[in-house]
């Protein structure tokens, strides 16, 4: 998302752009075609060779500073129709993962505090002080402008693994922690997702649907489905918060499911079981902590749902799934070595004439 407008303030500024993609071997078909995928770690090497080169550690800070005050065709996508911080940051989600396989958006919430977190779904082997510097002044410098009055510096908290290349500045250095990740983290106040959200871009009209396009609306669902597992969690997860966290009004999110034939309730439960069900027949997870991942009170809640969801008990599912697995391993194991009931030949002679000397 950010190469393109990364190469071409380089070049501006005099650098060699061929040479840079040419040692970090980076196809130069990656700066006319947007959708190209390239290798994440000889990306994120070329944006520290592009700094290196310049001799200026805030180089990809001030190309994503600009980028948000212009807008890139996602984040442009992304703010078309979004009225709230929550409903901006749901389209953001679902632009990334359309667009990009090497990094995973999760959006999250909690009654204490909300978050963006930002996960490399590959191990870079080199820095990534750029890259860091990239992610946290873009969304920073977003929120900022979208919520104006709303936007408190003293209120946001940025985990990163990196900070020597965001400007001073940008956010009070306390609201700076380095952390282990690998990503980042932005955490806010959770009410800061209905407030009201503009961005003073240029944007055409288009029209009107949910989270996309006509007939985007199983897309739409799956993109709810993924946000619940990723916040199931947190107890309960009441419709409201859920509606938050995805940046739309309760009853508009109902109506929304409505069509899909389903209802936030039975969605929940359905999300429920899928996890109880995979962690039960695949991991040894105690009782007590599956039912705290899917956000219910104890075993005892667990097994009252499970029975409703199965018809079994989880301890009985997970006993008749392990009898499966192992009967499975056995059938396999045997038709992989099954031994040759002949008997060996070893010191058979050939029926066929022996041959003189």
């Amino acid at each position: 998302m950010m190469l393109i407008p990364l190469t071409t303030e380089f070049g501006r500024r005099g650098g060699n752009v061929k040479a840079v993609l040419a040692r970090n071997k980076l196809p130069l078909e990656a700066l006319t075609n947007p959708a190209m995928l390239i290798d994440a770690a000889a990306c994120y090497a070329a944006i520290e060779d592009m700094a290196e080169s310049l001799g200026d550690r805030y180089f990809a800070a001030r190309v994503a500073e600009e980028a948000a005050r212009k807008g890139t065709p996602s984040l442009r996508t992304a703010a078309r129709h979004a009225k709230t911080l929550g409903g901006f940051l749901s389209r953001v989600v679902m632009e990334v993962a359309a667009q990009a396989n090497n990094v995973r958006y999760v959006l999250s919430t909690t009654a204490e505090s909300a978050g963006l977190q930002v996960n490399r779904m590959v191990k870079v082997p080199g820095p990534t002080t750029q890259a860091d510097a990239i992610g946290v002044t873009l969304y920073v410098t977003l929120f900022k402008l979208g919520l104006g009055p709303t936007f408190d510096p003293n209120r946001i908290l940025v985990n990163v693994p990196n900070t020597s290349g965001i400007p001073k500045g940008l956010l009070p250095k306390k609201a700076l922690l380095r952390s282990e990740i690998n990503g980042l983290r932005i955490s806010f106040p959770p009410q800061w997702l209905w407030a009201p959200f503009a961005l003073d871009w240029d944007m055409p009209e288009t029209p009107r649907g949910e989270f996309g396009p006509a007939g985007a609306a199983e897309a739409t669902f799956s993109y709810f489905r993924n946000v619940l597992k990723d916040n199931i969690g947190h107890h309960d997860l009441p419709l409201n918060r859920f509606a938050a966290i995805c940046g739309l009004h309760p009853r508009h999110l109902q109506r929304i499911l409505a069509t899909q034939g389903t209802s936030y309730r039975q969605m929940k439960d359905e999300v429920r079981r899928s996890i109880t069900e995979d962690l039960l027949a695949n991991s040894s997870i105690p009782i007590a902590q599956i039912a705290q991942r899917v956000g219910l009170s104890g075993p005892s809640a667990l097994d009252r749902a499970f029975k409703q969801w199965t018809g079994k008990t989880p301890t009985s599912f997970r006993v008749k799934s392990t009898e499966k697995a192992k009967e499975k391993s056995a059938v396999s194991s045997a038709s992989i070595s099954t031994p040759d009931p002949r008997p060996p030949s070893v010191g058979r002679r050939s029926r066929g004439k022996s041959r003189k000397s």
